[in-house]
């Protein structure tokens, strides 16, 4: 398996690889509020496709093109959902901050 090179900064990196697992688990024991946010924002208004592939793509560090194999569907699919998915918890966050 390729090393994933990720188009976001690390601390997003890092908060939306806890934040799958705990999203898989049902869980938010522990999480700060801005981490419970992304959660909460994954499980709320994420499809069931984009949680999956955000998952694989943070949550197992697998790349887009091992993903796009796994699941059976085109890498530009992987790619759009996955950006579709970060774009929910991007305005999660957004409205924690105001």
């Amino acid at each position: 398996m390729a090393k994933t090179a990720y188009r976001r900064d690390r601390a997003f990196v890092e908060d939306m690889a806890v934040c799958t697992v705990h999203m898989n688990n049902g869980d938010e024991v522990g999480l700060s509020h801005k981490r419970r946010a992304m959660v909460r924002a994954l499980n709320r208004t994420a499809t069931p496709r984009q949680r999956q592939c955000l998952y694989l793509y943070y949550g197992r560090g697998m790349n887009q093109a091992d993903i796009g194999k796994t699941l059976g569907i085109d890498i530009s699919t992987v790619s759009r959902t996955i950006q579709r998915g970060e774009d929910h918890v991007t305005s999660a966050l957004e409205l924690t901050k105001e």
